[in-house]
């Protein structure tokens, strides 16, 4: 049994910077397999599609409702119409599919691994990847929302199908209990663990990556309005998200080192944490 297998679902976006950063910080780093989720609809001839063990592309659908109306017919609909203004309703719908695709035709492929990293393609790495944990899921601090941030997570494979049951969860009855007054992604990931039992199971460790994009890629949800200077076109969604992972860098690797070696990354850094000063001090005047 090899030990890691690396899941991108989603929108193939941030491009082949973002995309290096993966290989070097996580797939090399754990000597990992890749696998990819999306729909037809994106440009494969990029290289997470030759570096790809697994291809699990679907046709693209005109109407994510539609699929949900096709394989279930409990609370789902009702559900999501609580998250309409959060992001729950318009993105959440999308990438729950992913999940439940996964878990109806390729659960024995996760089996075959010690550990699954279940994340985005737009996530842009900065520091070498944690090593898995025994019973334990690993989840990035930060951008919780109200809930636990959704972005990233490493599990062992053993709770793969609790995990990727969150359409399951929607669909009863009981799920629209635990809604409260705002509900969104975060929210439901949150109960949806909290109801598998893994809610148990999790510790947060420290953010080494942020959510990246390409000037103009499409998104269901967050349009990203940051620039990274001295980077081709590449924008940051996050601010928090971004400076949380670079300041764990220099906590870890000294700021003076960086300077020489990641000083792209710690311009924008300091750029944003100047940005941040100068906003607090002009809501004091």
């Amino acid at each position: 049994m090899k030990n890691y297998l690396v899941i991108l679902a989603g929108s193939p976006r941030g491009g082949e910077a973002t995309w290096n950063s993966l290989y070097k910080y996580v797939l090399d780093h754990l000597d990992a397999d890749l696998a990819i989720c999306c729909s037809d609809k994106w440009n494969q001839d990029i290289s997470l599609f030759d570096r790809a063990k697994y291809k699990w592309v679907f046709p693209e659908l005109k109407n994510y409702f539609d699929y949900y109306n096709s394989n279930y017919s409990g609370t789902w609909k009702n559900y999501f119409e609580t998250g309409k203004e959060t992001g729950l309703y318009s993105s959440g719908s999308v990438h729950f599919v992913f999940k439940d695709m996964i878990l109806r035709n390729y659960i024995d492929e996760l089996k075959k691994y010690k550990y699954v990293i279940y994340t985005r393609f737009d996530q842009r790495y900065t520091d070498y990847h944690p090593e898995g944990q025994q019973e334990k899921i690993l989840i990035p601090k930060g951008e919780d929302y109200f809930g636990i941030c959704d972005r990233h997570a490493l599990i062992p494979s053993d709770y793969s199908e609790s995990f990727l049951s969150i359409c399951e969860y929607i669909n009863q009855p009981e799920s629209l209990n635990n809604v409260e007054s705002f509900n969104n992604c975060e929210t439901t990931y949150m109960n949806h663990l909290k109801e598998t039992g893994l809610i148990e199971k999790v510790i947060r460790i420290n953010r080494s990556q942020f959510t990246a994009s390409l000037k103009g890629e499409h998104t269901n949800w967050r349009v990203a309005k940051y620039p990274l200077y001295f980077y081709k076109n590449l924008m940051l969604k996050y601010p928090d998200e971004f400076s949380n992972a670079v300041n764990n860098l220099i906590k870890k690797k000294g700021l003076l080192f960086l300077i020489f070696i990641e000083f792209r990354l710690i311009v924008n850094y300091k750029y944003l944490e100047i940005r941040k000063k100068l906003g607090k001090l002009k809501k004091q005047l």
